[in-house]
């Protein structure tokens, strides 16, 4: 007989105390969950099916109706014949489905005609009816648009949309918004308004050389325009002279609306700078006729009495009874645009779980950006990011090792995840030109293999593509843009991407045994190699100069470069043992040729050395404040101060006020890339 001790431990754990065992529960044993006739599904069946009703529709095999697509203005037997199947167009599409399955006469009928739809574009949508796909073009899609609206197909419809918002530029914005209007689709109506809003500026100069301008909206459009908060603006006189034009492209007919237009000017926004601006506005003819007493009640407001007087010397005699008609009420203090608190600001970019800081080194003020990559920051897929800003301050974030993109749009201070990159990589870099996306060098995460394929991604499309390769692998390196060409620099070689003619040239190389940062300045390409040496490259010319070594310090482990408001700066971060870390920022002056420390912020980085900066133009309204990311430390000197050092410029230590002076055999002369005689010679 056993002992208690030499039962299974399963059998004791199984037994109750006092010996008794526990009824036992009638349960089905393993094999009836796989009873019954074994269910197999072909996955390629239904792409087979529709695949072989497309060919019966080509070859037009069992159709049973014809469609006449009529022109409009023909009169019937003169359209184009579509030979269809009434249960696929019925299954894809529900205007056919309610034509066929509803009673309605046609369901009865062995053809029927369309007057509403051109040809073509019905053409594309019974192709979609039998494939699910759809072709879009820059000459179909308004069509396309009307025709699936009609047809309520939905996915060709926002299909359409999505063509149309990614393809917004300054010369078709204000005829998109329009079209959004005609049918009413809210989101391409938003999609068209934040562009106007981001361009304003440019827009409200562009005047008649565009087909379509602000002066051609409708009167509900304009006011809906220059009613937003987010016009990136840096003056109210913007919106004051995009109203006079709206008025005097049809002053007759627009005149009447004068006081509307002018109410969504926010004059209590205008300074004294503006009394030159504001005296002109005064005298113009259509000021004068229809609101010259509500704009005058409007300054009085603003302006106070003594100011008033200087701007109106003869009162209009219904100005004294402007106050009911007033532009701006005592009580109302409208916001600022959106672009009137823009600034320029450098941008660290460091461990994924924390937000991005933003910072102005001349005022000290520090704000905070959220981060797309918190939700991996617990996890090993992402290591750290590739970053780049465009033209129009768009920053884009690769991250390493995945394939994600993101952008991220400065006035909803939200981040936008775009198409799937086509490789992984780590240690790579990203480059921004003229609207694609470039992302090369590094290696594969797995086999470690350094790469050579050039990923492109179309801003415009949403998709990548693999362009001409980089004939050599690149690592610990740069990928700037100059001009209309991208460059690749590292201490061993320099290329230089042609995307005219997708091919790369070899550029004269930096010859150095290291090599740190890269950024371009004043159209040059300024580079830190072996610290502190600083070179600088001369696209036009292809030749390297040396300029003034950068500030050296021994406890300094991250050097950044950027050009910040067409100033060059150097960004050093130090973290002395038990102490707080001090990003101290340096700017060059060009015509002394000297490094200029313009301050010292102590505590500013929550993260270690694993930092990457650019400067992108940014909205402070937008952010979050940043003044609660400074570190606390206990053990910091008295002496160290959360607040910029700003006492002045002081002149360089001795140890980084090294001569521009360089030897022969540090200059490389190469031909640059093939340019007009004419931008040579500007270069030069």
């Amino acid at each position: 007989m056993q002992s208690r001790e030499d039962v299974p431990r399963s059998r004791r754990l199984a037994s109750p105390r006092g010996g008794r065992r526990p009824k036992r529960i009638s349960k089905p044993s393993v094999s009836a969950f796989f009873t019954g006739p074994e269910e197999l599904k072909d996955t390629a069946h239904s792409a087979a099916l529709l695949a072989q009703l497309k060919s019966f529709y080509d070859a037009r095999l069992l159709c049973d109706v014809t469609i006449e697509v009529v022109t409009p203005g023909s009169g019937p037997g003169t359209g184009r014949l579509f030979s269809c199947n009434r249960n696929v167009l019925a299954a894809a599409c529900p205007y056919f489905k309610s034509m066929f399955t509803g009673g309605m006469y046609e369901s009865q009928q062995a053809s029927v005609t369309m007057h509403d739809v051109d040809a073509e574009s019905f053409e594309v949508l019974v192709d979609y009816c039998y494939t699910g796909r759809v072709s879009l073009s820059e000459a179909n899609v308004q069509r396309l648009y009307a025709a699936s609206d009609m047809l309520q197909l939905e996915y060709v419809r926002e299909a359409c949309a999505s063509f149309l918002a990614r393809r917004l530029d300054l010369t078709n914005c204000t005829a998109i918004l329009k079209f959004a209007d005609a049918f009413d689709h809210h989101k391409l109506r938003s999609q068209a308004q934040s562009y106007i809003a981001h361009n304003f500026k440019q827009l409200s100069r562009m005047g008649s050389i565009r087909e379509e301008t602000l002066a051609d909206l409708t009167l509900a459009q304009l006011l809906a325009v220059l009613r937003l908060d987010s016009l990136d603006i840096e003056s109210e006189r913007t919106v004051c002279h995009v109203a006079v034009q709206w008025l005097e492209a049809a002053a007759k007919e627009r005149g009447p609306s004068a006081a509307e237009v002018f109410k969504c000017v926010r004059w209590m926004h205008f300074t004294e700078d503006d009394q030159d601006y504001l005296e002109g506005l005064l005298t113009k003819p259509i000021v004068k006729k229809y609101c010259l007493d509500v704009i005058e009640g409007a300054l009085q407001m603003r302006y106070g009495d003594l100011l008033y007087k200087s701007l109106v010397p003869v009162p209009n005699s219904s100005s004294s009874s402007s106050s009911s008609n007033s532009l701006v009420s005592a009580a109302e203090n409208p916001p600022q645009r959106l672009g009137m608190c823009a600034k320029e600001m450098v941008i660290f970019f460091g461990h994924p779980r924390d937000p991005f800081l933003c910072y102005d080194p001349y005022s000290g003020d520090i704000y905070t950006m959220p981060s797309p990559l918190t939700s991996f920051a617990h996890t090993k897929t992402v290591t750290s990011s590739a970053v780049c800003v465009s033209p129009d301050h768009d920053i884009y974030l690769a991250a390493q090792p995945r394939k994600d993109l993101w952008v991220y749009k400065p006035a909803q201070n939200s981040w936008q995840q775009l198409a799937d990159r086509l490789l992984c990589r780590e240690g790579m870099d990203v480059a921004y030109l003229n609207g694609y996306i470039y992302i090369l060098g590094g290696r594969d995460p797995i086999t470690g293999v350094k790469l050579k394929e050039v990923e492109c991604y179309s801003v415009q499309r949403n998709q990548w593509a693999l362009v001409a390769p980089v004939p050599h692998s690149f690592y610990s390196f740069e990928l700037i843009v100059v001009q209309n060409y991208l460059y690749a620099v590292n201490s061993k070689r320099m290329l230089c991407y042609d995307p005219s003619h997708n091919m790369w040239l070899n550029c004269a190389s930096l010859k150095r045994s290291d090599f740190q940062e890269a950024c371009v300045f004043n159209d040059e390409i300024y580079c830190i190699c072996d610290i502190p040496v600083m070179k600088v490259y001369n696209p036009a010319r292809g030749e390297w100069r040396r300029i003034s070594n950068i500030p050296l310090d021994s406890e300094t482990h991250n050097y950044q470069i950027v050009n910040h408001d067409q100033k060059l700066l150097l960004i050093t971060s130090t973290t002395p043992q038990w102490k707080k870390n001090r990003v101290t920022v340096y700017e060059y002056d060009t015509r002394e040729d000297q490094w200029i420390n313009i301050g010292t912020m102590l505590g500013l980085l929550q993260f270690d050395s694993g930092f990457i900066c650019l400067c992108a133009r940014v909205y402070p309204s937008c952010l979050e404040p940043g003044q609660s990311f400074i570190t606390e430390e206990d053990d910091a000197r008295s002496e160290s101060s959360t607040e910029w050092d700003l006492d002045g410029f002081s002149e360089l230590d001795s140890e980084s006020g090294s001569s521009s002076s360089f030897s022969d055999d540090e200059v490389w002369v190469q031909v640059a890339p093939q340019r007009n005689a004419q931008d040579q010679q500007g270069s030069l």
